[in-house]
């Protein structure tokens, strides 16, 4: 009996609480009907502390990204910066006198070049500066052998002096209106000397590093930059040991002379 009583009096409450809720509840608009809910609290992320184990392992690994890419920055910069400047040239050809000449370097003699105008055209006033050339009236000597007998020679120096002397004459005659051919089948001599002094240059190899110089220009009052090559100090063969040769053996015998064994080749 007392426990049917006390349910009734339970329901009694519930239903008095649940009319004066909606009794206290606003009609309004303006305000809620409900109480505002609690805003959700976020998880804030939690970084590694300083008395973290893998704190240090984190600030290595990141020192070491960090310094690797420093140094690509920077190798990458220098490699641009040294693009754009002039590359430093590393000199391999040993200074003169060359290793192979070292078997004979007392031989050599210190010599430069100085310009000789007269040297340097093809007015006939000068054709007695290459007479001698020419008709090859220096360089060839006579060897004897002991036995009475000789053999004709011809030493290269003089060769090639005697090259350029034909080479010389050979434009003179084409600028007075010779026709000088065009090759070896129409000339045996000058194309014959084009290559064997372009062999004789080869062979000796000067290695010299000529400069820039300031020259006297073609007109009066002017000058011109060029490489003359006259700056320069040179190492040389000696040509007075060729010179005595000649005056020994020679019998200056003129080249290409009838009855001289040393003739020059026809051009067929």
């Amino acid at each position: 009996m007392n426990t049917e009583k006390g349910a009734a009096d339970t329901e009694i409450e519930i239903s008095r609480g649940s009319l004066s809720d909606l009794e206290d509840a606003p009609l309004t608009p303006e305000t809620p009907n409900f109480a505002p809910r609690r805003a959700r609290q976020r998880s804030k992320r939690r970084w590694l502390s300083n008395e973290s184990p893998l704190w240090k392992w984190y600030s290595f690994v990141m020192s070491i990204c960090t310094f690797t890419l420093i140094g690509v920055i920077l190798y990458v910069k220098r490699d641009t910066s040294l693009a754009c400047e002039p590359a430093e040239v590393k000199m391999t050809i040993p200074r003169y006198p060359h290793p192979a000449e070292t078997w004979n370097q007392g031989k050599l003699i210190t010599r430069k070049y100085y310009r000789d105008t007269r040297y340097m055209t093809l007015d006939k006033s000068m054709d007695y500066l290459w007479q001698d050339h020419v008709h090859m009236a220096t360089g060839n000597i006579r060897l004897p052998d002991g036995k009475g007998n000789t053999t004709l020679k011809s030493i290269s120096m003089y060769h090639q002096l005697h090259c350029l002397a034909k080479m010389r004459l050979t434009l003179q005659q084409a600028r007075e209106g010779v026709d000088i051919g065009v090759g070896w089948r129409d000339d045996a001599h000058w194309p014959h000397c084009f290559d064997y002094l372009r062999s004789s240059i080869l062979c000796f190899a000067d290695g010299t590093l000529e400069s820039v110089s300031l020259q006297p220009g073609p007109t009066t009052g002017t000058a011109v930059r060029v490489i003359d090559g006259g700056l320069e100090t040179r190492y040389c063969r000696d040509s007075k040991p060729l010179e005595e040769l000649v005056r020994h053996y020679g019998p200056n015998s003129h080249y290409g002379e009838p009855g001289n064994p040393f003739e020059v080749p026809d051009g067929s």
